[in-house]
């Protein structure tokens, strides 16, 4: 059984925040977030809290329900941390990890623990980086670690080598209960370093394995450039995954895409887009600039066009969308149907070919086949106290500026005139009209209005 440690209890002072270091955002995740997605193999996850503990608890607890929690009173360093969690662990393996390392892979993790599993004491994930500055410098003698120094603490000479710790481990649970103990804090910061452990393992045959991963694996976030700098490698790299796959991103360093999104090839997605969540991409479709889409799926050949915003949206095939279009949750297009400009959708299902191309609000409502809803189009939804449904049947035409007042139907084939408010039920092929009879009073225009009011004489 593998039980995981994730040492959250940080204050990360160089972020000058009232926030948890833990839980600053990457996108529609967190730090914490990010690491925790990762470690899903393990049976058991324990999330040291400190700093905010009740801010990044209640974060936890609603996204990752069976994550248990210890408490690290005073911040004493990494090692302490861990003990603070000792007494929850079940397991006879501890992976370890900060829960601020949002960019380390999963098979990453997997290997560290597979290289404890086939018989070693301990393993440690480690990078070769161009610029090691800010890392402790790993040791090796061997091919074992022998020391992990910190920055603070290392020579000029060490300081030169480039490869870092990572900061996840994994050990067998007998190791840490041996060790843990015998850490000392007789260090320039007085707190208690989980590196110091490599060193007590060396000396006695323990050895730590070194399991080298990616250079941006090792990449924590301390501040709020390096938080910048992980969000960027963390796009592009998923990004760079995507292009591999054929898909056409026009400017990959201007396009944020969340790691479990999938798009199908040949889909071309413009600069400032912004793709989140558990969103799944049909293939040929085309996403323009300054969109962002959440949680959404949509089908082959669907256009998403300038600046428009969809969230928990199902869209068949061959839609079109946009611009301007806000999509909220519930939202069902289907195949060929038509949303335009500045029209906003919520809870609805929209019907095969239907459209609605300009300034109209859908909410609560079933759309039949081929219908048109004009301009100006509302559905009356809300009486201030309940929601009510609207439902509009295939073939049914809309004019511009119509209220529809739920609870309310419009039957198969009916057509309904510009400028009407529909109260009651409309029967299948009725002409529907509510205005009021045009008066015309001549000579009673602007030139009248002026002298009247205002004495003015043209």
């Amino acid at each position: 059984m593998v039980s995981c440690v994730v040492l959250a209890a940080g204050k990360g002072t160089r972020m000058k925040s009232d926030i948890p270091k833990v839980l600053h955002s990457l996108g529609e995740k967190t730090l914490l977030g990010c690491v925790l997605g990762k470690c899903g193999f393990c049976q058991e996850i324990i999330v040291v809290l400190g700093h905010g503990a009740e801010k990044v608890r209640s974060y936890v607890g609603k996204r990752f329900p069976k994550v248990k929690f210890a408490y690290q009173k005073e911040q004493l360093g990494t090692a302490h941390a861990l003990m603070c969690a000792m007494d929850q662990v079940s397991g006879d393996l501890v992976l370890v990890i900060p829960g601020d390392m949002p960019l380390v892979e999963r098979d990453s993790l997997l290997k560290v623990v597979e290289t404890v599993r086939s018989g070693g004491y301990g393993a440690v994930l480690v990078c070769r980086l161009d610029d090691p500055t800010g890392y402790g410098r790993v040791i090796l003698k061997d091919g074992k670690v022998a020391e992990v120094v910190e920055e603070t603490e290392a020579t000029p000479e060490q300081k030169g080598i480039n490869l870092v710790n990572a900061g996840v481990y994994c050990f067998r649970r007998d190791v840490l209960e041996e060790l843990l103990p015998l850490i000392k804090d007789d260090n320039s910061k007085g707190e208690f370093y989980l590196t110091d452990i490599a060193s007590l393992m060396f000396e006695r045959g323990m050895g730590l394995v070194p399991v080298e991963g990616k250079p941006h694996e090792g990449m924590g976030v301390n501040s709020r450039k390096q938080l910048a700098e992980v969000y960027r490698v963390m796009s592009l790299k998923k990004v760079e995954q995507l292009m591999d796959m054929g898909i056409t991103v026009l400017s990959p360093e201007n396009t944020f895409i969340d790691e479990e999104v999938e798009i199908g090839r040949d889909t071309v997605i413009y600069p400032f887009v912004f793709i989140h969540g558990k969103t799944i991409l049909g293939s040929g479709c085309v996403i323009k600039p300054f969109c962002v889409i959440k949680d959404s799926k949509l089908g082959d050949g669907v256009i998403v066009n300038e600046h428009s915003v969809l969230e928990q949206v199902q869209a068949e095939d061959g839609v079109s969308i946009g611009p301007f279009a806000r999509l909220r949750p519930g939202t069902v297009l289907k195949k060929g149907s038509r949303i335009g400009n500045f029209v906003e959708v919520k809870k609805s299902v929209i019907g095969e070919n239907s459209k609605a191309n300009h300034l109209a609000y859908i909410g609560d409502a079933t759309v039949g086949k081929d219908v048109n809803i004009g301009a100006g189009t509302i559905t009356c939804n809300y009486d201030g106290v309940k929601k009510h449904p609207t439902v509009i049947e295939d073939g049914v035409f809309i004019g511009s500026d119509t209220q529809l007042v739920a609870p309310v139907k419009v039957g198969r084939g009916s057509l309904v005139g510009a400028g009407s408010t529909i109260t009651k039920d409309i029967p299948p092929d009725s002409l529907a009209l509510t205005r009021a009879p045009l008066r015309v009073f001549e000579g009673k225009g602007m030139r009248y209005f002026k002298k009247k009011k205002y004495g003015i004489e043209e």
